[in-house]
């Protein structure tokens, strides 16, 4: 990829396609080789592109254009190295006049994921992606085009440099195009590397709700607030419980029209890979044919589904599993995470959705371990959903910050939400205080910095000494001429890049502002990879704060950050 300024990335779904283009991004970025990219993805996956790319190139900037059109106008402006949007978003701001704000500059390369959204070169789409004025071009898709020359044409008229005044070649199906694909194709079959691969990938997609899922998902919680707040001292945890799995169960479905954002990213993915000639299990905690494995098996009579719930005697679970093994005809087994997590041998299925997430991997992982054990010839491919902006993503937060350090993954151990969370953080999720009752009491610090009691000298000082135990070459600016820097922190990861943190602190007695941290950003070298800003606080961040920090890739670290500095 790094050699290639026209590119069509067409590896089996599964084999890593987003983790190859930013690991390629990263490094051109570094080498100077580059210095902007805009990045073209379905809207359902602009949240997911965000975290793999704050997780694998940490230090490159990201402009995610979005919201009201006034919003996408300084959006486009922003200093950034990834310019981040959705087709229907460039759809509206790409227009014929040169001056549109995604047609202004050169790109040094243009990415479209899902690059088959262009293979009708007559759509609006198709055709404005080609206006575009680029150094690059990579298209990537899991969807094999060799026998679609129709489609195949359009997407390589993209799929090359274009300079200002230039047209877009229109390509013709042929020997000619045979030529150009073979030249411009890279793609890998499970097959072909599974000697190469991890035994398993772990994927965690993060959605949007539409529309009228999200206006339920919020009445519903609205609602379950006041009740809560009406129970008074006699509210239970139990309570709150029950709160948040009628929560989960609308982040499935929405009870009005059937609508499920869930549903729809999985059919797309299902139809790729059954015509590639692979089977898929699917587990869901929920049994019902409003939420559960029977409505999701009511929705994919096409891919003759088999389903196995707690309710089936004996003798019909032998029956399902025998079928499913024997009968290829049947695409998807469907199960319920209790009657299926356990004991069954599914090595004929390589693909593992689950559909909403028990929070207890240990759980997880033994319902992965049906497909991913002795026997299986494939990577299995593990697919996780987590809604925005809901309690599936409030609660995932919660728990990824108890376990890891810097990291998106949560380790393999039983976790249980009534005893892993405490009531504050429980009754947290909804913005709520328990009652006195239902307090816990506070531990002791597990460190010895007290930080009201500490200047501001003295906690830039504690907080070198935190960094230094990690191995990171630290610096103090110069009070005078600091610009707000306070620290300027050095280390060279993996692959021997130097990583610069450039941070500010602030011990406040209450949550920074916006202020704060768009001061840190005005100060930041602009388009310099290999740098990142970081505001550390111990007492946390307001909203606004932390949207901004969100938006321009600064890294916000609070108390629990702190505490996990000094582990």
């Amino acid at each position: 990829m790094l050699s290639k300024d026209a590119l069509l990335l067409t590896d089996d779904m599964g084999l890593g396609k987003t983790i190859q283009a930013i690991g390629a991004l990263r490094i051109l970025f570094l080498q100077r080789r580059i210095e902007s990219c805009l990045l073209i993805v379905p809207a359902s996956l602009v949240g997911q592109w965000r975290k793999e790319i704050h997780y694998w190139a940490p230090e490159l900037r990201i402009a995610t254009i979005r919201g009201i059109t006034a919003e996408r106008t300084w959006q486009w402006a922003t200093p950034a190295h990834i310019y981040l949007t959705s087709y229907e978003t460039f759809r509206s701001d790409c227009t014929d006049h040169s001056q549109s704000p995604p047609r202004r500059r050169v790109w040094d390369v243009v990415i479209l994921d899902e690059a088959q959204k262009i293979k009708n070169r007559d759509v609006e789409i198709s055709r404005k992606c080609k206006l575009l004025n680029r150094q690059r071009a990579w298209a990537l898709t899991g969807t094999p085009l060799e026998n679609r020359e129709d489609d195949l044409a359009s997407i390589l008229e993209f799929v090359t440099a274009l300079k200002d005044g230039e047209s877009a070649p229109r390509l013709k199906p042929g020997f000619e195009l045979q030529e150009i694909h073979k030249s411009l194709q890279l793609r890998r079959k499970k097959q072909d590397v599974l000697p190469q691969l991890p035994p398993k990938i772990v994927s965690q997609l993060f959605l949007s709700m539409n529309s009228e899922q999200r206006k339920y998902y919020e009445r519903a919680e609205k609602e379950g607030i006041i009740q809560l707040k009406e129970s008074g001292e006699s509210i239970r945890i139990e309570n709150i419980l029950a709160l948040i799995m009628k929560l989960k169960q609308i982040c499935n479905f929405c009870p009005i029209d059937g609508g499920s954002v869930k549903f729809d990213d999985m059919l797309e993915r299902l139809h790729i890979l059954v015509s590639e000639g692979y089977r898929a299990l699917i587990f869901s905690q929920f049994t019902d044919s409003t939420y559960g494995a029977n409505a999701i098996a009511s929705r994919l009579e096409e891919y003759n589904p088999l389903l196995f719930i707690g309710d089936l005697s004996p003798i019909q679970r032998d029956s399902v599993i025998r079928t499913f093994k024997e009968n290829r005809d049947h695409k998807v087994l469907i199960l319920s995470l209790r009657a299926g997590g356990q004991g069954l041998n599914l090595q004929d299925a390589s693909y593992v959705f689950h559909f909403d997430r028990w929070w207890n991997p240990a759980v997880e992982l033994q319902a992965e371990g049906r497909a991913h054990r002795l026997g299986q010839t494939f990577p299995v491919n593990v697919y996780k959903y987590i809604i925005e902006d809901t309690i599936e993503e409030r609660i995932e937060k919660i728990l990824k910050e108890k376990q890891l350090l810097f990291d998106d993954l949560v380790d393999s151990v039983s976790i249980d939400l009534k005893s892993k969370l405490s009531s504050e953080e429980l009754f947290g999720l909804f913005g709520l205080v328990p009652p006195e009752h239902l307090k816990q009491p506070k531990r002791r610090a597990a460190f010895t910095g007290n930080y009201a009691e500490m200047s501001g000298m003295e906690f830039e000082e504690h907080l070198k000494q935190l960094l230094e135990q990690k191995k990171w070459r630290v610096e103090t600016t110069p009070v005078i001429r600091d610009g707000g820097v306070d620290l300027i922190a050095r280390r060279d990861d993996d692959i021997g890049v130097e990583i610069i943190l450039y941070i500010q602190c602030k011990n406040h007695a209450s949550p920074v502002g916006v202020d704060v941290v768009r001061a840190l950003n005005g100060v930041l070298p602009k388009n310099a990879a290999g740098i990142r800003g970081v505001a550390v606080c111990p007492n946390g961040f307001t909203a606004d704060a932390i949207t901004f920090a969100k938006d321009r890739g600064i890294t916000l670290w609070d108390r629990h950050h702190l505490f996990e500095l000094f582990r």
